[in-house]
């Protein structure tokens, strides 16, 4: 007999390590790292719950949520796995199900995750209400689609910026995935706007940016929205590892369509606050053809100091990108 439990974090050692130990075994990897998640380091502002399933006190499958403790609107479902031998008996069917109750529970009114096309996954989440959104992003709305829209990215003038915290990640997460105007949403490590290009991931990319602020030294701010603080914007830099270039970092920023009056703000208030840093210069790494992201950038004073011609591959073409600097501010 298959018996469920729920566990939230922080797991106690031995328990952390059983889900991690079986999803890894089937994944290989973790598109995020739940093992630091699931022994609670991000749980002063993430919520981070998983469904197990065992089989005679043998864990044969988890599936885990995370959503903010503070604004819980948004849900990232995944990672989800059962252990080979046991597939087919219903137990991941039982596991989401489990899972989507008590994210409703729970306020989260979308849940999002991230399946590869043409995985037979994709059938079992389709028969519990997850529809595709973009590439690998399917969405489970809690609300009807008009709605939901209508109250997390409602122009409104009710915005604030602030310091990126960790119960960010559903946020910016389901920001990564929107067909947004601007093209790109972290160019150099190749995530742009699914308005051109499939998103290959919209989970890995706010694990990997914190990351690598706190490996090399840099800070992320979110523009927020509207009671309830919903993320519309984010503006990110970070230095580069090149040792040989430690005085330089690396700037960039995406930000909803309906929110792009305030980007300027949002990415001049991230450049102040790179000054803190010991820097010589800050730069910013644009494709041709944004001239939306060229005009931010420009209007702030930063300068174009090289052209990569051809540097990047979008809808099969490849194109120019423009290095900008504010070398005067440093």
């Amino acid at each position: 007999m298959i018996e469920l439990y729920r566990m939230t974090a922080p797991l106690v050692a031995e328990a952390a390590r059983e889900v991690e130990c079986l999803l890894l075994g089937i994944f290989e990897h973790g598109d995020y790292n739940f093992g630091a998640a699931l022994s609670g380091e991000y749980s002063d502002t993430l919520n981070c719950t998983f469904f197990l399933a065992k089989y005679k006190s043998q864990l044969v499958g988890a599936a885990g949520c995370l959503y903010a403790l503070k604004d819980p609107a948004i849900c990232v479902v995944g990672p989800v796995g059962v252990a080979p031998e046991h597939r087919g008996r219903g137990i991941g069917t039982n596991l989401v199900t489990s899972l989507l109750k008590h994210v409703r529970h729970n306020d989260c009114v979308a849940a999002y995750l991230g399946v590869a096309q043409g995985s037979s996954a994709r059938r079992l989440y389709e028969s519990l209400g997850f529809r595709p959104l973009r590439g690998i992003v399917m969405q489970h709305l809690l609300r009807p689609q008009p709605q939901f829209e209508e109250d997390y990215f409602h122009r409104c003038d009710d915005t604030d910026i602030r310091r990126v915290e960790w119960g960010d990640l559903p946020g910016i997460a389901l920001l990564a995935s929107l067909p947004c105007t601007m093209y790109t949403f972290d160019l150099r490590r190749g995530v742009f706007s699914s308005r051109y290009v499939d998103p290959a991931r919209f989970l890995s990319i706010f694990p990997e940016m914190m990351q690598a602020h706190e490996i090399h030294g840099g800070l992320a701010n979110v523009l927020t929205a509207g009671p309830q603080k919903n993320i519309v914007g984010v503006a990110h830099f970070c230095r580069l590892p090149d040792e040989a270039q430690p005085h330089i970092v690396q700037l960039d920023f995406y930000v909803h369509d309906n929110f792009l009056d305030r980007a300027e703000l949002l990415v001049r208030k991230t450049i102040e606050e790179s000054k803190t840093f010991s820097l010589r210069s800050l730069c910013c790494h644009c494709l041709e053809c944004d001239r939306l992201k060229q005009g931010i950038i420009e209007a702030l004073g930063a300068k174009r100091t090289a052209v990569l011609a051809s540097n990047v591959l979008l809808s099969g073409r490849y194109g120019n990108v423009f290095v900008y600097e504010w070398p005067a501010l440093f």
